[in-house]
Order: structure tokens, then sequence, then C-alpha cells
């Protein structure tokens, strides 16, 4: 009967297992059986000796106290008042039932922070970035229990495509008796334009990080020859007037720029004849303004198209520019042509020939309107 009782009978253990910050306080472990206990016997990690704990009693371990509703229903638990690093490991609960043991186990993972992650370039030259240039990153948040979960970002969206996880690497401290571990993670990216600027994160969660996350990042400068645009028109200038031409282009660095003009080369920063050609304004996050000034605008001017080199040591770029005069944007935006003004005309014409011959008619008696036609 007794060896029934014995292998039937099995210890609830409440957690089964729990995750807890080095030094955290008042925790609670929990074992219980559906019978009266006689004793309660306590061995945990860090204590060097086993030990008994019961309601009212005083505890033989400091900072350690019995916990639960009593032996009396099969309650056997401690209370820790602060947990350290060497209580992580198995707390192994016996409780003795008619002079036999049954013991249950829970799982203390004390979890300390690991360092700030630490972010590094692993191939690619990062100070002289281009695009289409392919860049491996490597992030590594050491020392830490458990692993640190890690994420990369670029600004605020998180980044999935070309990350590789590596199994956490464990390690021992013999010094302090603390089992760590190192969370790896590797991002390889092909560099485009609109990564300029913008700051790549490798971020690490962690339960025993203060806020909870730790970030590292770094600025991506990358460099980019200037990008193309479809062909610009100009309107609503004024003939015989000083007209100026703009346009926003995106390049990094600042870009060098050349108007040609009827086969002739205009620099910037110079004045020839009725041209002018000033220095790319910036604008802010690698925009810059290129215009062209042109004094005493004529007629020719219009039926002219402008090209535009700009340059950088990553490349060059053409931009073909055409200019339109007040007149000729009224003349475009209106909403009837000459066919169409006609064609009105005429129809109204028409429309009022009718209206007055029905008049004529019915005021000489020529058309009948009403009645039957009778022979006399």
């Amino acid at each position: 009967m007794n060896h029934h009782f014995t292998t039937a009978q099995v210890v609830d253990t409440e957690p089964h297992s729990i995750t807890v910050v080095e030094n955290q306080e008042n925790v609670n472990l929990h074992c219980r059986i559906g019978r009266p206990a006689q004793l309660c016997l306590i061995r945990m990690p860090g204590v060097n000796d086993q030990f008994t704990l019961a309601p009212n009693t005083d505890s033989p371990v400091a900072g350690m106290s019995y916990y639960g509703t009593g032996l009396d229903k099969g309650s056997c638990g401690v209370h820790i008042d602060r947990v350290t690093a060497e209580n992580a490991g198995f707390m192994n609960c016996t409780l003795f039932v008619d002079g036999r043991g049954l013991t249950g186990a829970i799982e203390i993972v004390v979890a300390f922070p690991p360092d700030q992650p630490v972010l590094e370039v692993v191939s690619g030259n990062m100070a002289n970035l281009e695009v289409n240039s392919e860049l491996t990153f490597r992030c590594i948040a050491a020392r830490g229990n458990p692993a640190a979960k890690l994420s990369w970002f670029l600004d605020q969206e998180q980044i999935y495509e070309g990350v590789k996880l590596e199994k956490p690497q464990e390690d021992f401290d013999e010094r302090s008796n603390k089992r760590y571990f190192t969370a790896s993670s590797t991002l390889t990216r092909s560099i485009r334009a609109e990564d300029n600027g913008k700051r790549l994160t490798c971020q690490a969660e962690h339960i025993a990080y203060p806020e909870k996350v730790s970030r590292t990042d770094l600025v991506m400068n990358v460099n980019f020859q200037p990008q193309a645009l479809p062909d610009q028109v100009v309107y609503g200038l004024q003939l015989g007037r000083t007209a100026t031409a703009s346009m926003v282009i995106k390049a990094n660095p600042a870009p060098r720029v050349m108007w040609n003009i009827d086969g002739i080369d205009y620099h910037q920063g110079t004045e020839q004849g009725r041209y002018a050609v000033p220095i790319p304004e910036a604008l802010g996050n690698n925009h810059y303004n290129v215009s062209l000034t042109i004094a005493g605008l004529t007629l020719e001017d219009l039926m002219k198209v402008y090209v535009l080199r700009a340059s950088n040591n990553f490349g060059t770029e053409d931009y073909r520019l055409s200019l339109r005069s007040q007149d000729e944007v009224f003349s475009e935006s209106s909403s009837f042509g000459t066919g169409e003004i006609v064609g009105l005309v005429l129809a109204v014409l028409i429309v009022l020939l009718a209206v007055a011959l029905i008049f004529i008619a019915r005021a000489t008696g020529r058309w009948c309107f009403r009645g039957k036609f009778r022979t006399i």
C-alpha cells in the first residue's frame, strides 16, 4: 500500500521554472502535495546545506523563510528576500509524508544584463560608402543571462532581409560562478542612395536591462552620383525680363554643374553674356537647387532646350530643361482651341437662324401649326 502511495503521488511546483533579475526582491517558490506533510526540506543553490522550513518557526538561513499554507495542507515553499547569482540552478523541495520523502524541483534562472551591444563592420568600406556596395555588419551583446534578443533597424523601420541570427555562445566564469551567454547577429545589406543620413541600429532586448532594451547605432553616409530626373519645364516666365530657371537635384557629395546652351558650356559661378550660373544652393538632406539666369528673355530663348550636366566624384548625370512664357501658359491652359471656338460660333448662328425662320413663317401665315387641312 505504501509502495503504491509513493509512486502515485506527485509534487506540484509553482512555478515550474522562474526567471528573475539579479538582486530581485521578494521571490516565492512553492511545492505542494495532496496530503499532510510532517517535514519540509529545502536544498537551495548558493546554500551549502539543505535546511528545514516551517510556519511560525525561525529560518536557519538568513533572507529565506517559510512560504505556503501550512505543512498540514501539504504545502512547502520558500520566500527569498533577495535573489543573487549564486541562487541560479534547481531548488529542490522534499516533503516527508509517513516517513517517506517526495521531491519536486523548480529551476531558478537569475538574469543579469549583458554588456551594451557592440556594432562593427565585418566587410566593406564604411568610410567610403557607395550605392550598390555590399556591407556586412555584426552586433554582439556579450556576457548576459539569458542571451539577449537582437534586432536591426534603419531609422524606425525594422530590417529583416539579410539578417542572420547566430547560436548564442555559452561560457562559465569560475571566479564569479556565473554562466553567461553572448548573443550575435549579422546583417548583410546592399547600400542604397536613400540609406544616406539614416541611422543603423542594433537593439538588444533583455529582462535585466534597466530600460529592457539597449541600443547601439551608426549613421550611414552614402556617396552617390546626381540622381536622374525626367525632362523639366519652367512655366510663367515674362518676355523681356530677367528669367531664372531652376531645378532641384539630389547628390552626395555636392554636385558641380554646367549648362550647355547652343553648344556653349556655362560653368557654375560664372557670368557670360546674358547667362549667369550660380553655385548650387544646398537645401539639406543632399538636395541642391541648381539655377540658370537669363537676362532679357526672348522668344528665341523659348525655342531652346537647355542641358544641365551635374557631376561629382561618383558619376555624372544630364538633365534637359525647357522654358514657357506666361502667354504660352495661358494658351495651353485654355479649354478651347481655335477649331472649337469656330465650331461653337457656327452652332450658335445656326440656332439663331432657325429661330428667326420660324417666327417669320408664323407671322406671314405660310406655315400652319394647328388644325387639319380641309378641301372646300
